[in-house]
């Protein structure tokens, strides 16, 4: 079981300029957090991140920015 505590910053954004739409981030995700609007990635549900950091890795032209929330934030993985 796992929970959603809110973060305060945004962790990870998406430089729509840079952007090229491929959806890797989309395929890549396992939260599915990402989306493709106007034929560009958007950050659609933060909520459901896991805090992988594949989103980031898998950008073929650094668009996406991935930063490990703050401790005690984020998703928090319970075991038991």
């Amino acid at each position: 079981m796992s929970i959603w505590i809110p973060i305060p910053n945004k962790f990870i954004s998406v430089d729509q300029d840079t952007c090229i739409g491929c959806g890797n981030c989309v395929t890549i995700c396992g939260g599915e957090v990402f989306a493709l609007e106007q034929e560009k990635a958007v950050v659609a549900h933060i909520e459901q991140c896991l805090e992988c950091g594949n989103c980031e890795i898998a950008c073929p032209v650094d668009a996406i920015k991935f930063c490990v929330p703050k401790g005690g934030t984020g998703i928090v993985y319970e075991c038991g």
